[in-house]
């Protein structure tokens, strides 16, 4: 660090033993974090009049489709896997292997439209999924799982 920051450090932390920051009006309030960063200047007002009537980006959409359709497709194979009929079970496994395989190519999609590597979502891996099912952890929860 240099000799500047640390000397704005100590004036800082100075200034908050002091109370200085104690009564900051909207202390308490969560963060107005309208701008997005990311957001290219030119387009900031389409995306506020977007984001005020409900919609998104489209690759933000679809994410969250996809999310909505993973958790569907895993608990539609946790109720086969929890009915205890064997044979249920094997006819559902394949139908969530097939459900499964539907999202990856969606998955694929959305990584293709996703602006950057950051925001891609991990494809879904059929047999840790029923693997997770099958011993009872329900399924993965986290998209950053399978890495």
């Amino acid at each position: 660090m240099s000799l500047f920051g640390k000397i704005a450090d100590e004036f800082i932390k100075r200034a908050m033993q002091d109370g200085a920051f104690d009564n900051l009006s909207g202390k308490g309030q969560p963060l107005k974090l309208d701008e997005n960063p990311h957001e290219p200047a030119e387009w900031r007002t389409a995306y506020s009049m977007l984001r005020s009537n409900g919609y998104s980006l489209p690759w933000l959409e679809l994410r969250k489709e996809i999310e909505e359709a993973v958790e569907r497709a895993r608990s539609a194979a946790r109720s086969a896997w929890q009915t205890g009929d064997f044979e249920f079970w094997e006819k559902q496994k394949v139908v969530f292997q097939q459900r499964i395989d539907a999202l990856n190519q969606r998955i694929f999609q959305y990584n293709l439209e996703a602006p950057s590597p950051q925001f891609h979502r991990q494809p879904l891996n059929p047999a840790h999924e029923i693997d997770a099912i099958q011993s009872g952890d329900g399924a993965l929860s986290s998209p950053a799982k399978g890495r």
